[in-house]
């Protein structure tokens, strides 16, 4: 290790203290995206000081259709520039139970075997905790007399958790200051429970969308309101009808096989790379340890190893999220309900794009006779991800594992992740940069009551000082060579 990147550590070290108390700052202010936009515009606010006390030569808050998003440039007159990938809204808590600290927006560290000290509170994990670890890793470069080693360019929106709607149209606007950066890295904490890293080249995309039956629009059944049970004899129903509409969709014999026509014609099937990338990670790929985890008993055909993990990657779905219709009370309530709106999905896959899925449930529908169904769309509310990938062999991937490899872990690396994110508005046009997301320490409970970012971890996952001299290490590496 250089001298400064010893210095550096060193002041990391000296200095953890202030550093917990920013992410604390930050994880105070309710940023939640869909119900306190008074809390996203502070969190904001306070995001922008942060970047002007770094000393960002152009510091703005964007005001976007939706939620704002906070762009700064840092200039270090470097070779190399980099777009920084951030979020800084949070899910709502409304309804959660948490146990480990009575305010989700006020955090406390606290004791989380197997970790010695986590910090609790809602987004402290997804993604304020990681997010505030790299800037505290910024400052503390500066702090010690030394030039940042990359020029940077943050984008950071307060809506991801809405769907990145309007983040589109900043990159569109805002395409002549950023055409300069030559990748796009998003700052995590990538260690699982027991310490192992995975690095995710890309996600599957998703688009969200409501099927809605109505006696109103059918012309049959109930028109204005639920009506007594005792009528189910002699006026039919919108929630069969909605349910035989749904039962055509798949193969009564495989229920996870689509039969939607032209529903799979586009889904790529895996590279040569994505291949070697599976053979590797089925050599220590744990599917029984993944089933415990998720509370599942069996995997579609129980399959297993390579052939699990290529079914898991390669698949388009169509997923029922949740219905919504008639009664569902204490006990019972003799209706007949007029309405029936059931929630879906479908995870998108190379090479599939972000409206097929729903022209084709509209054309089958049709064809059955469902006119009458309407299909809801809610871009605005929700957007769509569509799918990205990055090649194992850009220049920032390689920097990543070599980083990875010098704190001790191998990363696991999958050629994209199973979710989705809004990845593809900076892999695709018009910026076609290389794209990853990575960092050390561990965190959990994301969207949940109780969600934690650990600060002090065990012999295997390291906590928020490694986090941060990984970072560091990181960005002298990104300063060294080409990103592409």
């Amino acid at each position: 290790m250089n001298q400064s990147l010893k210095q550096i550590h060193e002041y990391i070290d000296e200095h953890l203290g202030e550093h917990i108390e920013r992410i604390k700052e930050f994880v105070r202010i309710p940023s939640i995206a869909a119900e306190n936009p008074e809390g996203v515009r502070r969190c904001a606010q306070k995001l922008a000081n942060y970047f002007e006390e770094l000393g960002c030569k152009k510091v703005e808050i964007v005001e976007t259709a939706g939620q704002p998003v906070v762009y700064a440039h840092y200039d270090a007159q470097a070779r190399n520039t980099l777009l920084v990938y951030l979020m800084y809204d949070v899910k709502q808590v409304s309804g959660e139970k948490w146990t480990l600290t009575d305010d989700p927006f006020d955090p406390k560290l606290v004791e989380l075997p197997p970790f010695k000290k986590v910090l609790v509170g809602r987004g402290a994990i997804n993604s304020k905790g990681p997010l505030v670890a790299f800037l505290n890793a910024l400052f503390s470069i500066k702090a010690c007399g030394e030039e940042i080693p990359v020029n940077l360019k943050f984008v950071a929106e307060g809506e991801e958790e809405l769907g990145s709607a309007h983040l589109k149209d900043f990159i569109k606007h805002r395409i002549e200051e950023l055409k300069d950066a030559q990748a796009c890295f998003s700052p995590s904490a990538s260690q699982n429970i027991k310490g192992e890293v995975t690095l995710s080249l890309g996600c599957k995309g998703v688009v969200e969308f409501e099927l809605e039956c109505s006696g109103e629009s059918w012309g049959r059944g109930p028109t204005v309101r639920p009506i007594h049970s005792s009528m189910a004899a002699a006026v039919e129903s919108p929630i069969w009808r909605m349910i035989h509409a749904l039962a055509s969709m798949t193969d009564p014999r495989d229920p996870m096989k689509v039969v939607i026509e032209g529903f799979y014609d586009n889904v790529a099937p895996p590279t040569k790379e994505d291949l070697e990338l599976v053979e590797k990670l089925a050599q220590t790929y744990d599917e029984k340890a993944i089933a415990e985890e998720l509370g599942v008993k069996h995997f579609y055909n129980d399959l297993k190893g390579k052939d699990l993990l290529l079914k898991m990657l390669y698949s388009t779905t169509l997923n029922i999220q949740g219905i919504q219709a008639g009664y569902t009370g204490p006990l019972f309530k003799t209706v007949l309900p007029e309405k029936i709106v059931v929630k879906m999905e479908s995870r998108l896959v190379p090479n599939q794009t972000t409206t097929e899925t729903v022209e084709k449930i509209r054309k089958h529908l049709d064809k059955l006779g469902y006119t009458d169904i309407k299909i809801n769309e809610y871009p605005e509310a929700n957007g769509v991800d569509d799918w990205s990938r990055t090649s194992p062999k850009a220049g920032i991937v390689q920097a990543v594992i070599e980083a990875y490899r010098e704190y001790g872990f191998e990363p696991r690396v999958w050629p994209f992740s199973l979710g989705s994110s809004p990845q593809a508005i900076f892999t695709k046009d018009p910026l076609k940069l290389p794209f990853v997301s990575a960092g050390l320490s561990h965190g959990a409970r994301a969207h949940a009551p109780d969600e934690y970012y650990v600060i002090e971890g065990n012999e295997k996952v390291k906590g928020l000082a490694h986090a941060e001299k990984f970072f560091v290490s990181l960005l002298y590496k990104l300063g060294e060579r080409a990103l592409r």
